[in-house]
């Protein structure tokens, strides 16, 4: 069986789009070769049966060179494949569908995102079946849709037995003196980072000990302002001191910043559900997001507790003083549960045997 996968970007480095090519890396466990045809390219596959093929972003083509791009890579492909599989992006299913019906080839598609837009309803319909992390991610209701959960590896993001928040062997709970929150996502106003610099700032000044360290990279220019403004206002509520602004971390890193942390807030809009929050489950850290699709993710009797109203200040600061005042990230039992919610729903293994089972 081989299988061609179009995606946005092949980089190893990359802080959002590197967890992916272990999504490729285990795939091509399942398969004879895997063709990947990428927007750009900055790593090389170290898998024999993995080639990695580029639409020439990296070398500065412009917008007809990258269609140009695609129509190479999938001609010299589709003889040699028995599927397509598209991550994310709808074009690339209307872009593949006419070759991929001379050819006879089925398009699959995996995405997970807030918008319902024109081109996502028509890939829908040029699709043979749609894969999705939960129906949230998914708004477009329709036989073709999937939901097979999100794909963490588990194995990489895990409670350490290093960390300080970890009650194994007893010693752990004592060691904390300073609570780390965390917030990761690209600096964009969307992700709301500035809700949580207030909110920070209204625990340190009622004497919270706690830091803040925000993790994440500017796609495009026009967020420098973006950023700029975050650190000013961290500035202005005299909170600077108390503030890490990290930038881009490499997927690989992350587990390390994570063990260093107790809390996670992930100030996002309702939809799909962001690995950001799933992956502090895995790596035992305290979740509390604005993304009310969690509600049917989280245990029962404390979701309510880790979500707070979108965009609401007041509502976070109350959900986070009590996350601190019951110092919830101390709590083995709970810690436990949210990570083997994430092992049993929404495991990297399982939802590659599942999509190699739905596709051949």
């Amino acid at each position: 069986m081989n299988i061609l996968v179009v995606t946005q970007k092949y980089d190893i480095n990359d802080s959002n789009l590197g967890a992916f090519i272990g999504w490729w890396n285990k795939l091509a466990g399942k398969m004879e070769k895997i063709y990947i045809l990428a927007l750009e390219k900055h790593s090389e596959s170290t898998l024999s049966n993995i080639e990695v093929l580029s639409m020439g972003k990296e070398k500065g083509v412009d917008f007809f060179g990258k269609i140009l791009g695609f129509y190479i890579g999938l001609f010299k492909t589709i003889k040699h494949i028995d599927a397509i599989l598209v991550h994310m992006i709808p074009k690339y299913v209307i872009l593949a569908a006419p070759v991929a019906f001379i050819f006879r080839k089925p398009i699959y598609f995996w995405y997970t995102g807030v918008s319902a837009n024109y081109d996502l309803r028509i890939a829908v319909k040029l699709c043979r079946k749609v894969f999705t992390a939960h129906e949230a991610a998914m708004r477009i209701s329709t036989p073709k849709r999937i939901i097979t959960g999100h794909g963490i590896d588990t194995s990489l993001f895990k409670i350490s037995n290093l960390s300080p928040r970890s009650s194994f062997g007893g010693a752990g709970k004592s060691q904390i003196s300073t609570v780390t929150i965390l917030s990761v996502g690209r600096i964009t106003p969307s992700k709301g980072h500035d809700l949580i610099i207030r909110t920070a700032a209204e625990l340190i000044k009622s004497r919270y000990n706690i830091k803040l360290t925000i993790i994440g990279g500017i796609i495009q220019n026009y967020h420098r302002e973006y950023l700029k403004f975050l650190k000013e206002l961290a500035t202005n509520l005299q909170i600077n001191d108390k503030i890490e602004f990290l930038g881009d971390v490499t997927y690989d890193k992350m587990p390390f910043y994570l063990n260093q942390s107790q809390i996670l807030v992930n100030a996002v809009p309702f939809g799909g559900l962001d690995k950001a929050v799933l992956e502090a489950m895995a790596s035992g850290v305290i979740p509390l997001t604005s993304n009310g699709a969690f509600l049917t993710v989280f245990p029962e009797k404390i979701a309510t507790q880790l979500i707070f109203k979108e965009g609401d200040l007041k509502d976070l600061e109350n959900k986070l003083r009590n996350i601190t005042d019951k110092k919830l990230y101390q709590d083995e039992e709970l810690i436990n549960e949210l990570r083997n919610i994430v092992v049993k729903n929404h495991n990297l293994d399982n939802l590659i045997s599942r999509i190699v089972e739905e596709i051949f």
